[in-house]
C-alpha cells in the first residue's frame, strides 16, 4: 500500500513541475530590435496615448539605412536623423509636415517632439521600448508592432 501513495505523490510533484516549466516558457517573450521596427507609442510622461478617429497613429520606425528616422506624430509625418551606441540614443533635427489638427492632437505632437528632442537613452523589455533621458528619468514608452 505504501508503494502506490509514494508513486502517485512522486507523479504528482513531477507533473507540477512540468507546468511551472511549461507557464514559464510561453510567457517569456523575446525583446524586439531596436532598428527596422515599427515602434507605436502607447505613452508620454506617463500619460496614454491614444489615436484619434481617422488619424494616423503616433509611431516612429529607426531605418538601419542611413540612420534614418520616420514616423508620425497622430498629425503630422516626421522625418529626420537618430544616432545610437550601445544604450545611448538621440535624434537629430526632426522635421514634420505642418498640418493643423485638433488641439489635442497638436498637444500630443508637441510632448512627443519634446520627448524625442530630450531623449538620450533607450531600453527594451519584451515589446516594449522606453525612451529616457539624461537622468534616466522615462520620456515615452512605445509598443512594437508587426504589420505583418
Amino acid at each position: 500500500m505504501r508503494f502506490p501513495t509514494v508513486l502517485t505523490v512522486a507523479l504528482c510533484l513531477w507533473l507540477s513541475g512540468c507546468q511551472s516549466l511549461q507557464a514559464k516558457d510561453t510567457n517569456t517573450a523575446p525583446d524586439e530590435s531596436l532598428t527596422n521596427t515599427y515602434w507605436k507609442l502607447i505613452s508620454i510622461n506617463g500619460n496614454p496615448i491614444t489615436a484619434a478617429d481617422n488619424a494616423r497613429e503616433a509611431h516612429i520606425v529607426l531605418h538601419t539605412e542611413s540612420d534614418r528616422l520616420a514616423g508620425a506624430t497622430g498629425c503630422n509625418t516626421l522625418s529626420g536623423r537618430y544616432q545610437h551606441t550601445g544604450q545611448q540614443l538621440t535624434f537629430h533635427p526632426i522635421a514634420t509636415t505642418k498640418m493643423a489638427c485638433p488641439a489635442a492632437q497638436m498637444r500630443s505632437e508637441q510632448a512627443m517632439l519634446s520627448a524625442l528632442q530630450h531623449t538620450k537613452r533607450w531600453g527594451i523589455s519584451g515589446s516594449r521600448l522606453e525612451l529616457t533621458n539624461a537622468r534616466g528619468e522615462p520620456l515615452a514608452v512605445l509598443e512594437a508592432v508587426h504589420l505583418y
